[in-house]
């Protein structure tokens, strides 16, 4: 009966999300039931896809207790499995996906223990079985299940990452009300399995009003928007790549910061033919002949290798480049600049 419960699990997780996949295997069920009760996993699965109030979870559960069901999701909430938010006085409860959502929750707060060493060995194991199981011959097809669930009529729906260059991240925070941050969970992942990172780690932000609830529920703490902006900038000074899950604030809107060495989207992205594909590329580099002096300091800044010399002439590959703009910090003769890629404009909301 457990094991039903946890793979019902698997497909209401996969409802919500295409980025971090739930793959049905032994390092899959390690980390739900660590994550988990049970009880909790039926309740999530219970979970109607768009927010709902307690009663309309309720009739997903048969003889429910009311007050017993919001205690629960109060507790789910604490653990970084549901989000709740509130229209004219009445909560609302949605189950979060596992990234952006539940796994960024778990290691946010920075907490160095045993137990967050243990959730960091075993993201880490069911990352490796996942991509194993996905790339394999004879993978299983995908299971998604919701109660209630909706189907969008002509309305895309993109699971990749946004890169944001400095300029416009600006004019998004500036925007934005409701601003949170917490630590970076892939350079804390590696923290907690001896493999720290030497960049910067408090800059993982959360945006909108997924940021209220995360500030209020002790994931994150919020800044103002001089404050976040001062932290954007020293990630772009580290060479760190501004990437955003571009959700209008469904779920998560997440602003990491993040580098290839423990960064598995933005490694996967780096050892991908076409970068450029792999994200949403919204802006490319291009480069000024006239003032650029060969100097190559760009050159190491570019994690996704789009930039290099030949014949003694920088030269950018443009199915490399996705626009982040972090080799420009670098230039002494400001002879690199962005230009928007005109098919890929993407309108941003905090």
């Amino acid at each position: 009966m457990v094991d039903q419960v946890y793979g019902k699990l698997a497909g209401a997780l996969n409802a919500r999300s295409t980025a971090f996949p739930a793959v049905k295997c032994n390092e899959f069920y390690d980390l739900v039931e660590f994550l988990f009760t049970p009880e909790e996993a039926s309740i999530f699965v219970a979970i109607p896809l768009e927010l709902s109030r307690v009663e309309e979870i309720a009739v997903n559960i048969p003889a429910t207790d009311l007050k017993k069901l919001a205690a629960q999701l109060e507790v789910m909430a604490d653990k970084g499995l549901i989000h709740i938010r509130e229209r004219d006085g009445v909560k609302l409860y949605e189950a979060l996906p596992f990234v952006p959502g539940i796994t960024e929750f778990q290691l946010m707060r920075g907490i160095v223990d045993e137990r967050h060493k243990k959730f960091a060995a075993l993201l880490r194991d069911y990352s490796k079985a996942m991509i194993r199981t996905m790339l394999s011959a004879d993978a299983a097809p995908m299971e998604y299940a919701a109660p209630g669930r909706k189907v969008a009529v002509d309305q895309e729906v993109d699971s990749k990452s946004t890169i944001v260059p400095l300029h416009e991240l600006k004019e998004l925070l500036l925007k934005t009300e409701y601003i949170s941050v917490g630590t970076c969970i892939c350079r804390h992942q590696g923290a907690l399995l001896g493999r720290p990172s030497s960049k910067p780690v408090n800059n993982c932000m959360v945006l909108g009003e997924s940021a209220k609830f995360a500030a209020e529920r002790g994931f994150t703490m919020r800044l103002t928007q001089k404050e976040a902006i001062q932290r954007i900038e020293e990630a772009e000074e580290a060479g760190l790549i501004h990437t955003f899950a571009n959700s209008p604030d469904r779920f998560t809107n997440l602003l990491c910061n993040c580098y290839k060495d423990l960064c598995l989207i933005t490694r996967m992205t780096s050892k991908s033919p076409a970068p450029s594909a792999a994200v949403n590329a919204r802006y490319l580099v291009t480069i000024k002949e006239d003032s650029c002096t060969g100097c190559e300091a760009c050159i190491p800044r570019c994690q996704m290798d789009a930039l290099k010399m030949a014949d003694g002439k920088l030269i950018r590959d443009e199915i490399r480049c996705i626009g982040c703009g972090i080799c420009m910090w670098v230039c002494p003769t400001d002879a690199l600049e962005l230009k928007p890629r005109p098919a890929s404009r993407i309108p941003l909301r905090g």
